[in-house]
């Protein structure tokens, strides 16, 4: 046991936060100015359902560490809310419950 009180996150959180806070961030960041100021669409049909998929794996992260650990219960709302955010879930992550040290 490291001696902390405090819930640590699990690693398949981690995991999902990086992958649906990343894809957010291209999609965002380069497919959108691609689509709209060059008028390259291909990249968002590609970056599009894999942000769904990153985003509904982080989702189901979310709800499985709420199962698994005695979080409390309105912990599940910025963790979602954040999802919405670009950049958010990193933030998130780093600053909700994870021991610092």
């Amino acid at each position: 046991m490291s001696g902390s009180s405090e819930p640590r996150l699990s690693q398949l959180l981690r995991l999902a936060a990086i992958a649906e806070g990343t894809t957010l961030l291209l999609l965002v960041l380069v497919g959108v100015p691609l689509k709209h100021m060059l008028g390259i669409g291909e990249v968002t049909r590609w970056l599009g359902p894999i942000h769904g998929f990153a985003f509904l794996f982080y989702i189901w992260a979310v709800i499985n560490e709420l199962a698994k650990t005695d979080l409390p219960r309105g912990w599940i709302w910025p963790a979602i809310g954040f999802s919405f955010v670009p950049g958010g879930t990193f933030w998130f992550y780093r600053h909700s419950l994870v021991p610092r040290g």
